[in-house]
């Protein structure tokens, strides 16, 4: 049978006195004598803390790896996307810049295209998140995570940059084209 006590200390430059002083008022409370081994012990967080560190590091360094993986595959499959859109619409392009569409607003169009199906993607992955960060502290309540708002918009700016630079070369293509070859095409 294990008891555990936790104790928390608040000015962190006194942990040595605060060890001291717990160690004397466990040995009381165990009625332990002078010159007798504790039958206790008292373990400090850092300790585990400095244990986990290069986990913590090494989960960290996999996952940056996976996301860097999953956003630029993300990239050439909204690339590809936004490509098909072009092609699909070409001789929409073509009656455009016939009646006069500047290669600007071609351009901007499909790059907010681009942009709307990666910001898509991305509040559907942090829904996912949220769900299971809500799961993880209901069924977990002593686990120590924190649904941070500003990754929340790092995030979304991140799925903006990956939308834009996914979408440019299909969008500057698109306004790029030839209105009598456009209106043309099949």
């Amino acid at each position: 049978n294990r008891a555990q006590i936790r104790v928390k200390i608040r000015d962190k430059t006194r942990m040595a006195e605060a060890t001291e002083e717990l160690t004397g008022a466990m040995r009381r409370v165990r009625g332990q004598l002078p010159g007798e081994k504790d039958n206790f012990s008292i373990n400090q967080q850092q300790a585990f803390k400095d244990r986990l560190a290069p986990i913590k590091n090494g989960i960290a360094i996999a996952g940056l790896f996976i996301t860097g993986l999953s956003l630029f595959v993300g990239a050439i499959g909204i690339m590809n996307i936004t490509f098909v859109s072009v092609k699909e619409r070409t001789k929409e392009i073509g009656t455009r810049k016939a009646l006069g569409a500047r290669r600007r607003t071609i351009l901007l169009q499909f790059l907010i295209e681009a942009i709307a199906i990666c910001l898509v993607g991305g509040v559907v992955g942090l829904s996912l998140t949220l769900g299971l960060f809500l799961v993880l502290q209901n069924t977990m309540p002593s686990l120590p995570i924190v649904f941070s708002f500003s990754l929340v918009l790092i995030s979304l700016s991140v799925a903006t940059v990956t939308g834009i630079v996914s979408g440019f070369a299909p969008a500057w293509g698109a306004s790029r084209l030839d209105p009598v070859v456009a209106l043309r095409y099949e």
